[in-house]
């Protein structure tokens, strides 16, 4: 018995060092931005289902955007009439947003209709709690589009006190650089809803929601996997194209909403469900095991092993973290990976045994 547990603990180890060494290296190249001598028309789609306080104040980096020809799409998901009634006066002196109510239920629907009623070829989705980090989000998600393509962008979370906020931005960047290390060999499988660019027609053509149109999240990666094959996809890192969420304050809150986004997992086609699953199994694996390796005879080595492991680990995500940003995150890696694992195995354990049914 005491062997197998030895040698589970030495596959996790092995498993979750080579993601960092060769998935999960640094050295990848992003495709490089093109030269652009005219600019195409960008329709920026937001479901929005209250909360337009925030949305109107994120609105103000939105529309002062430097580029060219743009619109911004709303499509309103049922919302409280004294929440439309605010949305539709603050839109009444802004030309360039166009406000539509959805005809169906739940977010997809949403995009759906956006898509639809766009007027440019090019579709760039964020979310109503997100605000671009500077005012060239939108020429530098289209700088990266070489191919005319997807492009994958990044949402960091807005920097708070508190270890549940470090966490959070922990967890932020470890999705990160799995879905940008993927795309970037060639193997994508999720984008983020909340910073991602899309070809309309590719968008009408596919038509990603289709699928699943009876479940209430993965309209962001089971809608870039239904696509997979038809485009090519492309990732843009640059700190000038982020943007920034406003994060979870309670750890209820939190669990819930991780609970939704992972819940897409159950419809996950087997090839692209281990790219990121099999690197939580075996860090879970790693951390658990543990206690029990220093428990044994021969418990130095061990701990020598975990120690290397634990530097490549720590080096790569260091390495990340100047393209992804949160750096501060790296004084404590050690404390936030454990609390990571903790967090994996209790939202895996919860997701596969209960359902969301609601995406806001």
């Amino acid at each position: 018995m005491i062997e197998i547990i030895q040698l589970i603990w030495l596959l996790c180890l092995l498993i979750i060092s080579i993601y960092h060494l060769v998935v999960f290296r640094v050295d990848h190249k992003t495709a490089p931005t093109k030269s652009i001598s005219i600019y195409p028309g960008v329709s920026i789609v937001i479901a929005v289902k209250n909360g337009t306080d925030q949305l109107i104040k994120n609105l103000d980096t939105i529309l002062h955007q430097e580029y060219p020809v743009f619109e911004i799409i709303l499509v309103d998901d049922h919302s409280d009439l004294t929440e439309r009634k605010n949305l539709e006066a603050f839109i009444s002196s802004w030309p360039h947003i166009k406000l539509f109510t959805s005809s169906g239920i739940g977010k997809k629907q949403a995009l759906k209709m956006g898509i639809e009623n766009a007027q440019y070829e090019f579709i760039l989705y964020t979310d109503a709690d997100c605000t671009p980090a500077t005012n060239q989000w939108i020429k530098t998600m289209i700088d990266h589009n070489s191919n005319n393509g997807v492009v994958l962008g990044y949402s960091p979370y807005l920097k708070l006190p508190g270890f549940l906020n470090q966490l959070i931005r922990f967890e932020t960047v470890m999705t990160g650089i799995h879905y940008l290390s993927w795309a970037m060999r060639g193997s994508p499988y999720m984008a983020v809803g909340r910073n991602s660019l899309y070809p309309r027609s590719l968008l009408l053509s596919s038509d990603p929601f289709r699928r699943h149109a009876e479940i209430p999240y993965g309209d962001d990666d089971l809608g870039l996997q239904a696509m997979l094959g038809h485009t090519s996809v492309e990732t843009c890192l640059d700190k000038a194209s982020h943007v920034i969420t406003t994060p979870a304050t309670s750890w209820t809150d939190w669990f819930k909403q991780k609970h939704r986004h992972l819940s897409a997992g159950h419809y996950y086609k087997t090839n692209l469900w281990w790219q990121p699953g099999m690197y939580g199994l075996a860090l879970i694996g790693h951390w658990f095991l543990f206690p029990l390796m220093m428990n044994m005879s021969i418990w130095r080595g061990w701990l020598i092993l975990s120690v290397i492991g634990l530097l490549i680990r720590w080096q790569n995500y260091d390495q990340w973290t100047k393209k992804l940003g949160d750096k501060d995150t790296i004084v404590v890696y050690p404390v936030l990976e454990i609390a990571y694992a903790i967090y994996l195995a209790l939202i895996g354990a919860f997701t596969v045994i209960s359902k969301k049914k609601t995406w806001n």
